[in-house]
């Protein structure tokens, strides 16, 4: 009768062994290389091999599967440690059952020869290795049922190793692809086996199920043990054992009269029966004794141990927590948030379960606020730290250091403005201020959504220390204006110029030409802070709000320049007293005031920050922002003929507009030139035979506080009474900061006045109308065209690019007028 299966468990590694040989079955492994030729092996009556004699035979039994294994390990053969390890693994299944090898070797020839091209014919049986007088008879015997490759084969491959391995589930459900009485007594004796195996456990289930109902969960977890330990892969059992297990460990401590394991225990943190699952920033950590309760049998295996986790009054859900080992410990690092979990530690002894797994008490993961860190700021307190990531809302509730005081979930809620006080926070931090200088504890409590319900919950906060320091107040004010000026009778009423109730109001600038052309002075003045002293820095980029913490850049920012004590009368160089010794005037609101003299940086813009310093601690305070754009120099005007005059000067840099102011007759009118329209060219006013007052001073840009320069002036005497009116240039009247101008030779005729109108002309920051940038170094109108020396360019002759720079030291004679480029 041939096998319907292999009849022994690991066949499948049997086979893939032999595979890895080269060899085609087991018999193969039993013949070593360079062993003497036979004539085939006898399968049918019993698995030997004959003799030295003509009747002589060799029965396969222990004693020849060793006197194989010295064979190859004799031979040489590179393949020896893998046949000598397949022989002992058939060595094995004979100790199980003397009929084992012979089994095996007659599945795998069967399945060979049915799985052969010409099919089940003893031709093929001998080229397989079998005995002449067995291949017909094998042969003859494979084609009358052995069943082919498929479904029914792998069953019968895989059933023993499932059965071996208490997978009663698979072993069932490979029972079912088998036939239900087979031929094959051993097949039929393995499935009778399993019938009654699974018939058994169903009744273990029962039993437990009943015992649980009458509130015996000792019992019932005994019950779920011995099913779980018959059918490892069932999952019935396990949940059922799990779910015992938590009963039994529930009414252990209730019985005892705890909670959570230990009288008042955190509902973060269980503890029970030696196993213990604390809550962290990682995630839980669950801990436990070693040893099982229930003892090690006497020289058997120390047990390893599985951790798995599932949801409170669900443990079908439950999963493994890390990887099955002996010690005490495992994390879990990415646990559910919000919702209620239980921990339990499994005992095993092989693949199977060893005793009732071990339960924590249920433990809510609301994991806190991690990496907090405290900084003072102006004013307060800021607070930051991370939070998880399944986090919906952050809660904080500050008290003083000497109390003690709600949580912050329930002051939130409360918003109890007595005692703890709650603070406003993001989900990363905060900012709590006005706050006295102090020491504060801030309890920091996390929001997590609990599963379906969608049921908010908090966690318990983490108490976060935090001192708030004094720090230095900010400037409120700071006023920048020019020092007082000498009188002067001819100024055209300009800040800084005695000029009566019609003074046009121009932007302020120096008293005197000597500041203006060297290093001009002007006055800052600000209101003493309550704390701190008080730096005047020069600031770049973004300006500072005032209050901003500037602790980290002082060191670089660089000091105001101020002139030296000696240079301003009385003064002491440090911004702390005016040019006589003197406190500054206060303004009206009570406060004292301090001033200081300071030399903008010429041809600039000057942005002046106030910092208040106090200790290592530094806030911004006020700003005012100081242009100082170069002087108008050569100032020149002609009449063009008798209701036109031409005006020149030289464009001071940077400034990006002038005012140009023309008087005569009583009247007065004005123009905003930019510079890109007054690039080589004069400006074509209109305007009678009368004496005629022209001023043209700069401009600061919009967002300028205060620009340091001052305006220049010229009269164009009245034309003479006859008809005829030649062009004639004016005289220059001298004022503070501008170079006396002087008649010149008549040039082309200028600009018409249509390329200027008498509105404002608007103009970004920096830059002309029209949006172009200036070139490097053009100059303004009336800027003399001049070789390298100085020399005046003849005209039609290519004049040199101008520097840029204002010319000195040159007689005013040898300067020519600009031609207008054609348009």
């Amino acid at each position: 009768m041939l096998p319907a299966f292999p009849g022994t468990a690991g066949y499948g590694a049997l086979r893939r062994a032999l595979t890895k040989l080269g060899l085609r079955h087991a018999a193969d492994v039993l013949r070593p290389p360079r062993s003497a030729p036979h004539r085939g092996f006898h399968v049918v009556g019993g698995l030997w091999f004959p003799g030295r004699g003509p009747d002589a035979r060799l029965a396969v039994d222990p004693g020849f599967l060793e006197e194989s294994r010295n064979r190859w390990q004799a031979s040489g053969d590179s393949r020896a440690p893998e046949a000598v390890a397949v022989l002992r693994t058939l060595a094995a299944a004979v100790d199980r059952d003397p009929a084992a090898l012979h089994r095996i070797v007659l599945y795998q020839l069967s399945c060979l020869l049915v799985d052969g091209d010409g099919g089940p014919t003893a031709g093929a049986a001998r080229a397989l290795g079998v005995h002449p007088d067995d291949a017909g008879l094998l042969a003859d015997a494979v084609a009358a049922g052995f069943p082919p490759s498929g479904r029914v084969r792998r069953a019968a491959e895989e059933i023993a190793d499932a059965w071996q391995e208490s997978r009663l589930v698979r072993a069932g459900q490979l029972a079912a692809a088998l036939p239900a009485a087979p031929a094959d007594p051993v097949l039929s004796a393995l499935l009778a086996e399993v019938r009654r195996a699974t018939e058994s456990v169903e009744r273990l289930m029962a039993d437990a199920r009943a015992l649980v109902r009458r509130g015996r969960p000792h019992e019932a977890a005994a019950a779920w043990l011995a099913a779980a330990q018959k059918a490892v892969d069932d999952p019935r059992a396990r949940t059922g054992l799990l779910g015992a297990a938590v009963l039994a460990a529930d009414a252990d401590a209730e019985r005892e009269g705890t909670e959570g394991g230990e009288p008042g225990g955190d509902p973060g943190t269980g503890a029970r029966d030696g196993v213990r699952a604390a809550v962290s920033a990682g995630g839980v950590r669950v801990t436990w004794s070693p040893a099982p309760h229930g003892a090690v049998p006497y020289g058997g295996p120390a047990p390893w141990y599985r951790t798995v986790r599932f949801p409170e009054g669900a443990p079908h859900k439950a999963v493994e927590v890390g990887e099955p080992g002996p010690g005490g410990a495992v994390s879990d690092p990415d646990p559910p948030t919000g919702r209620k979990l239980r921990y339990a530690v499994i005992p095993l002894r092989g693949d199977g379960v060893a005793g009732v797994p071990r339960v924590t008490p249920p433990v809510l993961v609301r994991p806190e606020v991690t990496r907090p860190k405290a900084v003072p700021v102006p004013g307060g307190i800021r607070l930051d730290w991370e939070v998880h990531p399944e986090a919906v809302e952050v809660a904080a509730v500050r008290r003083p250091a000497a109390g003690r005081g709600t949580t912050a979930a329930s002051g939130a809620a409360s918003g109890a403005a007595s005692g703890p006080t709650p603070v406003p926070c993001g989900l990363h931090g905060l900012v709590d201020r006005p706050l006295p200088p102090g020491r504060y504890h801030y309890l920091v409590s996390c929001a997590y959504v609990r599963g379906e319900s969608r049921e908010v919950v908090w966690s318990p906060g983490r108490e976060v220390t935090a001192r708030a320091v004094e720090w230095p107040s900010p400037v409120e004010r700071l006023v920048v204006d020019a020092p007082d000026a000498p009188d002067a009778p001819d100024a055209p009423g300009f800040p800084g110029f005695p000029g009566g109730p019609d003074s046009p109001g121009f932007p302020g600038f120096p008293g005197s030409a000597a500041d203006v052309v060297g290093a001009p002075r002007l006055r800052l003045s600000w209101p003493e802070p309550e704390r701190g002293q008080v730096r005047l820095v020069h600031w770049h980029g973004r300006p500072a709000e005032p209050g901003e913490d500037v602790s980290e850049l002082l060191p670089e920012l660089p000091p105001v320049r101020v002139p030296s004590p000696d240079a301003t009368a009385g003064g002491n160089g440090n911004g702390d007293r005016d040019r006589n010794g003197e406190a500054p005037a206060v303004p009206g609101d009570g406060r004292p005031w301090s001033g200081t003299e300071f030399v903008p940086r010429p041809g600039a813009r000057n942005r002046i920050t106030a910092v208040s310093v106090l200790g290592g601690r530094a806030v911004a305070g006020a700003s005012v922002l100081v242009e100082t754009p170069g002087a108008v120099g050569d100032l020149m005007a002609r009449r063009l003929d008798g209701d036109r005059i031409e005006v020149w000067f030289t464009w001071p840099e940077p400034a990006v507009l002038v005012l140009l102011r023309w008087e005569q007759d009583g009247g007065r009118r004005e123009r905003r030139i930019p510079r890109s329209l007054c690039l080589g060219t004069g400006v074509v006013l209109p305007a009678g035979a009368g004496e005629c007052r022209i001023t043209v001073v700069p401009l600061p840009r919009p967002d300028a506080d205060f620009a340091a320069s001052g305006p220049a002036v010229t009269v164009l005497p009245a034309a003479p009474a006859q008809a005829a009116v030649p062009a004639t240039a004016g005289t220059a009247v001298a004022v503070p900061s501008v170079t006396s101008a002087v008649p010149v030779p008549p040039a082309a005729p200028a600009a018409p006045a249509e390329t200027l109108t008498d509105t404002d002309t608007d103009t970004p920051d920096g830059g002309s109308p029209d949006g172009s940038s200036p070139e490097d170094g053009s100059p303004g109108a009336g800027s003399g065209s001049r070789d390298a020396a100085g020399a005046p360019v003849p005209d039609g002759s290519p004049a040199a690019e101008p520097s840029g720079e204002e010319p000195s030291g040159l007689s005013p004679g040898r300067r020519s007028w600009w031609r207008r480029s054609a348009r």
